[in-house]
Protein backbone atom coordinates (compact mmCIF):
# COMPACT_ATOMS: atom_id res chain seq x y z
CA UNK A 1 0.00 0.00 0.00
CA UNK A 2 2.97 2.30 0.47
CA UNK A 3 3.54 2.30 -3.29
CA UNK A 4 -0.11 3.20 -3.90
CA UNK A 5 0.14 6.17 -1.51
CA UNK A 6 3.32 7.36 -3.26
CA UNK A 7 1.67 7.00 -6.68
CA UNK A 8 -1.34 9.03 -5.53
CA UNK A 9 1.00 11.71 -4.15
CA UNK A 10 2.95 11.80 -7.44
CA UNK A 11 -0.27 12.08 -9.48
CA UNK A 12 -1.51 14.89 -7.22
CA UNK A 13 1.79 16.72 -7.67
CA UNK A 14 1.64 16.34 -11.47
CA UNK A 15 -1.94 17.61 -11.52
CA UNK A 16 -1.01 20.57 -9.29
CA UNK A 17 1.83 21.69 -11.56
CA UNK A 18 -0.24 21.26 -14.73
CA UNK A 19 1.82 18.38 -16.14
CA UNK A 20 -1.16 16.08 -15.69
CA UNK A 21 -4.40 17.58 -16.85
CA UNK A 22 -7.46 17.04 -14.71
CA UNK A 23 -9.92 17.47 -17.55
CA UNK A 24 -10.13 15.02 -20.41
CA UNK A 25 -9.68 16.15 -23.99
CA UNK A 26 -12.86 16.64 -26.01
CA UNK A 27 -12.43 13.31 -27.79
CA UNK A 28 -11.74 11.36 -24.57
CA UNK A 29 -15.24 9.88 -24.38
CA UNK A 30 -14.22 7.72 -27.32
CA UNK A 31 -11.83 8.06 -30.17
CA UNK A 32 -13.08 10.83 -32.41
CA UNK A 33 -11.96 12.18 -35.69
CA UNK A 34 -8.37 11.75 -36.62
CA UNK A 35 -5.97 14.54 -35.72
CA UNK A 36 -4.03 16.26 -38.54
CA UNK A 37 -1.81 13.59 -40.06
CA UNK A 38 -4.48 10.92 -39.80
CA UNK A 39 -7.38 12.95 -41.14
CA UNK A 40 -7.71 10.91 -44.34
CA UNK A 41 -7.65 7.55 -42.61
CA UNK A 42 -10.56 5.78 -40.94
CA UNK A 43 -9.77 3.89 -37.76
CA UNK A 44 -11.72 1.26 -35.90
CA UNK A 45 -10.40 0.46 -32.46
CA UNK A 46 -11.50 -2.61 -30.54
CA UNK A 47 -11.24 -3.21 -26.80
CA UNK A 48 -8.20 -4.80 -25.19
CA UNK A 49 -9.18 -6.11 -21.76
CA UNK A 50 -6.40 -7.05 -19.34
CA UNK A 51 -7.91 -9.87 -17.27
CA UNK A 52 -4.81 -10.67 -15.24
CA UNK A 53 -1.56 -8.96 -14.29
CA UNK A 54 1.20 -11.22 -13.00
CA UNK A 55 3.93 -9.55 -10.96
CA UNK A 56 7.08 -11.69 -11.10
CA UNK A 57 9.15 -9.00 -9.39
CA UNK A 58 10.39 -9.24 -5.82
CA UNK A 59 8.77 -5.89 -5.05
CA UNK A 60 5.26 -4.47 -5.22
CA UNK A 61 4.02 -3.05 -8.53
CA UNK A 62 1.64 -0.09 -8.50
CA UNK A 63 -0.92 0.26 -11.27
CA UNK A 64 -2.48 3.64 -12.11
CA UNK A 65 -5.36 3.84 -14.59
CA UNK A 66 -5.18 7.35 -16.05
CA UNK A 67 -8.62 7.14 -17.62
CA UNK A 68 -10.52 6.77 -14.35
CA UNK A 69 -7.69 7.65 -11.92
CA UNK A 70 -7.95 4.33 -10.04
CA UNK A 71 -4.84 2.96 -8.38
CA UNK A 72 -4.08 -0.49 -7.01
CA UNK A 73 -1.03 -2.51 -6.05
CA UNK A 74 0.08 -6.04 -6.81
CA UNK A 75 2.24 -7.64 -4.12
CA UNK A 76 5.62 -9.13 -5.00
CA UNK A 77 5.37 -12.47 -6.82
CA UNK A 78 1.61 -12.21 -6.90
CA UNK A 79 -1.21 -11.59 -9.35
CA UNK A 80 -4.24 -9.38 -9.85
CA UNK A 81 -7.36 -10.57 -11.66
CA UNK A 82 -10.21 -8.44 -12.90
CA UNK A 83 -10.97 -6.35 -15.96
CA UNK A 84 -8.78 -3.42 -16.98
CA UNK A 85 -9.51 -1.92 -20.39
CA UNK A 86 -6.44 -0.47 -22.04
CA UNK A 87 -7.30 3.12 -23.05
CA UNK A 88 -7.21 4.26 -26.66
CA UNK A 89 -4.59 6.93 -27.25
CA UNK A 90 -4.29 8.71 -30.57
CA UNK A 91 -1.78 11.49 -29.81
CA UNK A 92 0.54 12.90 -27.14
CA UNK A 93 -2.20 14.94 -25.49
CA UNK A 94 -4.09 11.74 -24.66
CA UNK A 95 -1.15 10.01 -22.93
CA UNK A 96 -2.61 10.96 -19.53
CA UNK A 97 -5.22 8.23 -20.15
CA UNK A 98 -2.54 5.52 -20.20
CA UNK A 99 -2.20 2.76 -17.64
CA UNK A 100 1.03 3.51 -15.75
CA UNK A 101 3.12 0.97 -13.85
CA UNK A 102 5.42 1.96 -10.99
CA UNK A 103 7.78 0.35 -8.50
CA UNK A 104 10.87 1.11 -6.42
CA UNK A 105 9.78 4.34 -4.79
CA UNK A 106 6.70 4.88 -6.98
CA UNK A 107 8.76 5.75 -10.03
CA UNK A 108 6.62 5.35 -13.15
CA UNK A 109 8.37 2.82 -15.40
CA UNK A 110 5.83 2.24 -18.16
CA UNK A 111 2.83 3.95 -19.75
CA UNK A 112 0.65 1.40 -21.57
CA UNK A 113 -2.00 2.28 -24.14
CA UNK A 114 -3.74 0.98 -27.24
CA UNK A 115 -2.77 2.90 -30.36
CA UNK A 116 -6.04 4.14 -31.78
CA UNK A 117 -4.57 4.60 -35.26
CA UNK A 118 -3.10 1.10 -35.52
CA UNK A 119 -5.55 -1.09 -37.47
CA UNK A 120 -4.23 -4.20 -35.65
CA UNK A 121 -5.38 -2.71 -32.29
CA UNK A 122 -1.82 -2.73 -31.04
CA UNK A 123 -1.00 -2.31 -27.36
CA UNK A 124 2.09 -0.14 -26.96
CA UNK A 125 4.24 1.09 -24.09
CA UNK A 126 6.50 4.03 -23.44
CA UNK A 127 9.19 4.44 -20.82
CA UNK A 128 9.12 8.24 -21.25
CA UNK A 129 5.36 8.92 -21.44
CA UNK A 130 5.80 9.70 -25.13
CA UNK A 131 3.27 8.66 -27.78
CA UNK A 132 5.85 9.08 -30.55
CA UNK A 133 8.56 7.14 -28.72
CA UNK A 134 6.50 4.06 -27.91
CA UNK A 135 6.96 0.40 -28.87
CA UNK A 136 4.69 -2.62 -29.11
CA UNK A 137 4.45 -4.58 -25.86
CA UNK A 138 6.37 -7.84 -26.50
CA UNK A 139 4.18 -10.88 -27.03
CA UNK A 140 0.58 -10.86 -28.22
CA UNK A 141 0.17 -7.09 -28.49
CA UNK A 142 -2.31 -7.04 -31.37
CA UNK A 143 -5.83 -8.23 -32.02
CA UNK A 144 -7.58 -6.74 -28.97
CA UNK A 145 -9.57 -9.12 -26.77
CA UNK A 146 -8.67 -10.58 -23.39
CA UNK A 147 -5.01 -10.44 -22.40
CA UNK A 148 -2.65 -11.30 -19.56
CA UNK A 149 0.10 -8.78 -18.74
CA UNK A 150 3.25 -10.13 -17.15
CA UNK A 151 5.73 -7.88 -15.35
CA UNK A 152 8.83 -10.08 -15.37
CA UNK A 153 11.37 -10.24 -12.60
CA UNK A 154 13.78 -8.04 -14.57
CA UNK A 155 11.05 -5.40 -15.06
CA UNK A 156 10.28 -6.14 -18.71
CA UNK A 157 6.71 -6.59 -19.94
CA UNK A 158 5.08 -9.45 -21.82
CA UNK A 159 1.51 -9.68 -23.11
CA UNK A 160 -0.28 -12.92 -23.92
CA UNK A 161 -3.80 -13.93 -24.88
CA UNK A 162 -6.06 -14.98 -22.01
CA UNK A 163 -9.37 -16.79 -21.96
Amino acid sequence: MAVVRRILAAVAALAACGTLTTTAPAEAAGPGSAPGAHSGRAARAEITDIREIINQRTSEVGVYNGENRNTFAIAANNRWTGSLWIPWVGNQEEMTKSVALAWDGAVFRYWIFQDYWNTANQVRYSTTNSYAQSSPVPGSSTGAGRKRLIVRGDGTLFLENAS
